[in-house]
């Protein structure tokens, strides 16, 4: 196989020799899910893999232009996958290829498939057709039905610690390089709340947002959930007159906070990714209920799942002070 087909994919080096050795020697599995969180580069390791197994096409395949290779995800306005594109997928694999030898399929956010869509895809992982591939790409692989996982290996995505995500984001932006320069502490905000994916990282590099303000919003909203009432709640989100993208970040970094704070609640010793240092994590947690906080973090992460539907933001913020009041009561 001429060159290194896996070179735009950082890190990862057992998965790739593990990839690699299966196709040199014909032996890759038909199907194969790609496990790991938002942003650490599944859709990115599938396309490669892809490419891998007919490097003629290989620019064509990456560029995501190639007839035989196809990305399939959730339909907009919806949360999960349903039965009807899964059987739509398994007639589409008894199709002769128009161009490879192949046929590949890539589920994105596979875990979300209903259970009925998942028994449909069991019976074609069970007898695929000759040379046709399933690639799922998942957030949390445990969410598929044992008889799925156990028809296709797991392959679990690289998370990098803070110092080797920003040697590779700052060897790569020079938006990252002058941030870490002018305002190191900034950076390490941005690093921290990207929990140790290079996609988040450069998402919120990229964005026209200010990250740090966001972060400190967040702070602020922590205090007000701390003691506030729910008209002092509704009125942060009103006055701050968020964006959708904007709304999404301030409920990733209150998820974030919380989980730091319920680490230090539960006396569990890790890294903080919100909160500078440790003790800054103790003090604000202390204002909180273990249960309080578990139901913030739920709060938060419904409403950023909330979020992929098309929403008016200023309804949307109302709906988060009222469901943060309701946590905190």
């Amino acid at each position: 196989m001429p060159g290194e087909p896996f070179e735009g994919l950082y890190g990862n080096e057992q998965l790739k020799r593990y990839l690699i050795s299966g196709i040199r020697d014909s032996k890759l599995p038909h199907a194969l899910i790609f496990d790991g969180a938002k942003g650490c580069g599944k859709k990115t390791a599938a396309i490669y893999t892809a490419a891998a197994l007919e490097p003629e096409f290989s620019d064509k395949i990456k560029r995501m232009i190639c007839p035989d290779v196809t990305l399939h995800a959730p339909e907009e306005g919806k949360r999960s996958i349903g039965i009807s594109l899964i059987r739509a997928v398994r007639e589409a694999a008894y199709i002769t290829p128009q161009e490879l030898m192949v046929r590949i399929f890539i589920i994105s956010e596979a875990q979300t498939m209903t259970a009925e869509a998942q028994n449909a895809l069991l019976k074609i992982l069970e007898e695929p057709p000759a040379g046709v591939y399933f690639f799922l790409l998942c957030e949390n692989a445990s969410a598929l039905l044992a008889t799925v996982r156990s028809r296709a290996p797991v392959l679990r995505m690289q998370i990098f610690d803070d110092e080797e995500l920003s040697k590779y984001v700052i060897l790569r932006d020079e938006k990252a390089k002058k941030l870490s320069e002018s305002d190191p502490e900034a950076f390490g905000e941005l690093i921290r709340a990207s929990e140790g994916t290079i996609g988040n990282a450069l998402e919120l590099l990229c964005s026209s947002r200010d990250s740090r303000k966001l972060h400190e919003k967040t702070s602020e909203l922590i205090a007000l959930l701390s003691g506030a009432g729910k008209a002092e709640i509704a009125m942060f989100f009103i006055t701050g007159n968020f964006t959708r993208d904007e709304l999404d970040e301030l409920m990733l970094f209150l998820s974030i906070a919380v989980r730091d704070m319920l680490t230090v609640k539960y006396g569990i010793s890790t890294e903080m990714l919100f909160f500078p240092r440790c003790d800054e994590a103790v003090n604000a947690s202390a204002e909180f209920a273990r249960e309080t906080l578990t139901q913030i973090y739920s709060c938060a992460e419904k409403m950023r799942g909330n979020l992929l539907v098309n929403v008016n933001p200023q309804l949307f913020s109302l709906k988060c002070a009222d469901m943060l009041s309701e946590a905190v009561k």
